[in-house]
């Protein structure tokens, strides 16, 4: 690890060393019994001292309550759920303490890379997993894979799993500043474990988070939360509990993918055709259709009261904001999932089933998007449609086939800005080339729909900024 940062002390610092001994102390001396309600409510009492401090969001408060021993407590207490072997099993600390408890964990990692580096290196986030994966397996029974997702227990999408769901997707995120963020120019990259070099001192991250992740893989973790997202059958625009817990099982399976990248000596090219991944991730997630996230993204955005393009001129009905975050975290984990192996997310989302259902969202999304702006998910999306199509001749007439306007129509019809504005510029026509080059029929779309001479413009200043290094790294990001 690099050297540690200076964190100046917490003013909190007695104040959290004397709520975390009152945690202990709270602990000690329990039979298996029910915790009386005066007990319960002193837990709940210390719960709310700390988590109006570390919801300032101060580093030092958030480090003075880990060496305190807090996140040591906040286990102890969690761990009382694994005494439960049904899903009407009754704890014995009540839920909403335990959900408290939980978010008091994600209060003390949210932002602070210090927290989550010792989470990782104590190995607590293999027992956070372990948590988590026990919550899934009471709600989500091993199935037959013909019938994945249909027995799920609506309760699993109930606060406590999704705590735990967001605390590790955090843990996993805030550790990534450890190490250069993957697809960056040229920043130092972690080695892989191939590389004939001295020991880096980056070696003992990189041996823990390839363990870490080879371990969810599996552990069957991801298989669970395939079940979850497989039984998602319609909209959940009225279901904000549901939307929650999809947005953060999404934005764990995103940073799974981002740390995958990072630990395995990616090149930041998309092109690399190196993509041996000994931690086993990439193969699960394309067995498993990508964890039925397209599924999902299918059914919440395209049900009967929400056709991708409504007949009148009027704009769509706008999606509840929690859908629209669910979409986000989708494509983003789609669009990383595409860096760690662009061939075998062609294939995976190319496949005759999907390629319908993902021509469909990414057409509703951009129909949205163009009613009601949303500039980061529009571009996630555009980012999506470039990884798709390029060097995929299948995959090119996916995007120019079906209800007109298609994909690529919408994609030449965006707002001017996309046409005009220089970062604008570089998010979608290297999508729009992916997806006619070598293709003549959708060149023949694009030159119908907008001018060329704009794109070869831009092609033209993309070879030449290729001689010029400080210009290299502002092409680095796709």
């Amino acid at each position: 690890m690099e050297a540690k940062t200076q964190v100046p002390d917490s003013p909190y610092k007695a104040k959290l060393q004397r709520l975390v001994k009152d945690l202990v102390k709270q602990l000690q001396g329990q039979d298996s019994g029910q915790w009386a309600n005066t007990r319960v409510s002193g837990l709940d009492r210390t719960l709310g001292e700390i988590s109006r401090i570390l919801e300032k969001q101060n580093n030092a408060d958030q480090v003075a309550f880990q060496v305190g021993g807090g996140l040591s407590a906040l286990e102890q207490i969690l761990l009382v759920v694994t005494a439960a072997s049904t899903p009407t099993a009754v704890p014995r600390i009540p839920i909403k303490s335990l959900c408290a408890a939980v978010n008091i964990y994600f209060l003390a990692c949210s932002r602070c890379h210090l927290n989550c580096s010792y989470v990782l290196f104590s190995n607590k986030v293999a027992s956070l997993m372990d948590l988590l994966l026990h919550q899934l397996t009471l709600f989500v029974p091993d199935e037959d894979k013909s019938i994945f997702g249909r027995s799920v227990n609506k309760q699993v999408f109930e606060g406590l799993t999704t705590g735990l769901l967001q605390t590790s997707a955090t843990i996993l995120s805030f550790i990534l500043p450890y190490v250069p963020e993957c697809g960056r120019g040229d920043a130092p990259r972690i080695l892989s474990p191939d590389t004939k070099t001295k020991t880096s001192p980056m070696e003992p991250f990189n041996t823990r988070a390839h363990d870490l992740i080879s371990y969810v893989v599996n552990m069957g973790l991801i298989d669970k939360l395939y079940g979850c997202f497989l039984s998602v059958q319609g909209p959940v625009d009225e279901s904000p509990k549901m939307s929650t817990f999809l947005h953060q099982a999404t934005a764990l399976l995103h940073a799974m993918c981002k740390l995958c990248f990072a630990v395995t000596g990616r090149s930041p090219s998309i092109f690399d055709n190196k993509r041996a991944d000994p931690t086993g991730l990439t193969a699960l997630l394309q067995s498993t259709d990508l964890v039925g996230v397209v599924h999902t993204l299918y059914c919440i955005l395209l049900h009967s009261s929400s056709l991708p393009e409504p007949a009148a001129q009027s704009p769509q009905e706008p999606y509840a904001p929690g859908v629209i975050q669910v979409a986000l975290t989708g494509l983003r984990f789609l669009n990383s999932f595409a860096l760690l192996d662009l061939s075998a997310f062609q294939t995976v989302l190319g496949a005759e089933g999907l390629s319908l259902a993902f021509r469909h969202i990414v057409s509703s999304l951009l129909w949205y998007c163009s009613q009601l702006s949303s500039e980061e998910l529009l571009q996630e999306v555009i980012i999506c449609v470039g990884y798709f199509t390029v060097n995929h001749p299948d995959n090119q007439v996916i995007v120019q086939s079906g209800r007109q306007p298609s994909v690529l129509q919408k994609l030449c019809q965006l707002p001017f800005q996309y046409f005009s504005h220089p970062r604008l510029i570089k998010v979608l026509f290297p999508s729009l080339i992916s997806a006619c080059y070598n293709n003549p029929q959708n060149k023949v779309i694009l030159q119908q729909e907008m001018s060329c001479v704009l794109l070869a413009t831009f092609i033209q200043d993309c070879a030449s900024s290729e001689n010029h290094p400080d210009n290299r790294t502002q092409q680095a990001g796709r």
